[in-house]
């Protein structure tokens, strides 16, 4: 009996120390192997988060570059065309950088006054360099049809980005309408209708199709003249003053001192008064006894 026992656990600890050293020799093969797998997954998982905050923060960056040009209320055509480039693909930064820079050629376009244009700060209005003549506003109108054409192309039929799609064909119409082709417009007009109802945004479609009801209105509205254009009434040929011309007209007038001669006190022209009312004032007789 005792020696089957030792028998017994004598089998059991050679059985044990085989799986000791299958154990051994399975980590000896596959140990550095699993290790390496573990280590390559870890370092693409920390790659990857690594990768996913740099793309947020550039497109905050983006964001945030964006806002500083557009609201200082003078924003710059050169410089958001520089960050429509600078961040194309991020988001929709690039598409609205344009946008506005389309806002600013028709801008420029309607007013006549060079985009980014700082007004004279005593009078209020555009210096003589930033007036536009009628080349160079059809120039600014051009462009914005240009850069406005440029959005639709990249985002035309891209899903999620059917909004930005409207408004670069709103510009355009209205580009068309500056040009006069009344056609164009309302071809314009009408994709944009379909777009929108497409969509499920209502009040832009509602919006297409007032246009296209008005475009009829705007036919019989007839372009200002230019200035060359214009025929001088009598009296009218006078040469204009220009803002340097006015400058110069206002310091010599407040350079000018008030002749002596016609200041008068105050207080003598009291005196003087007062002598006069005393001399209209009638002697009394005195009364007798």
């Amino acid at each position: 009996m005792d020696d089957r026992q030792t028998d017994i656990s004598m089998g059991k600890g050679l059985e044990g120390s085989r799986v000791n050293q299958e154990l051994v020799d399975f980590l000896s093969k596959w140990s550095s192997p699993v290790l390496l797998t573990l280590a390559v997954a870890a370092g693409i998982w920390a790659g990857l988060q690594y990768l996913e905050r740099q793309k947020v923060a550039r497109v905050n960056q983006a964001f945030s570059e964006l806002a500083s040009a557009t609201q200082g209320g003078n924003p710059s055509p050169a410089s958001l065309k520089t960050l429509a480039g600078e961040y194309e693909g991020v988001r929709s930064v690039s598409e609205m950088a344009l946008l506005t820079t389309t806002d600013l050629y028709l801008n420029a376009f309607m007013i006549g006054v060079q985009p980014g244009a700082v007004p004279n700060p005593e009078t209020g209005m555009p210096e003589e360099t930033d007036l536009l003549d009628d080349d160079q506003r059809q120039v600014y109108l051009e462009q914005a049809g240009t850069v406005a054409q440029q959005i639709l192309d990249r985002v035309g039929g891209v899903e999620g980005k059917e909004l930005l799609a409207m408004q670069a064909m709103s510009r355009l119409a209205v580009v068309q309408e500056g040009k006069r082709d009344f056609d164009g417009a309302e071809s314009m007009y009408n994709k944009l209708a379909s777009l929108a109802t497409a969509s499920q945004y209502p009040a832009v479609a509602n919006f297409a199709q007032q246009r296209v009801k008005n475009l009829d209105a705007l036919k019989v509205v007839i372009p200002l003249p230019s200035k060359e254009e214009l025929i001088l009434l009598p009296g009218e040929d006078t040469p204009t003053l220009t803002q340097e011309q006015i400058q110069e007209l206002l310091d010599s007038i407040s350079t000018v001192e008030p002749d002596a001669s016609l200041v008068t006190d105050p207080a003598e022209e009291v005196t003087d008064e007062s002598v006069d009312e005393s001399e209209d004032v009638p002697a009394t007789e005195s009364e007798s006894p």
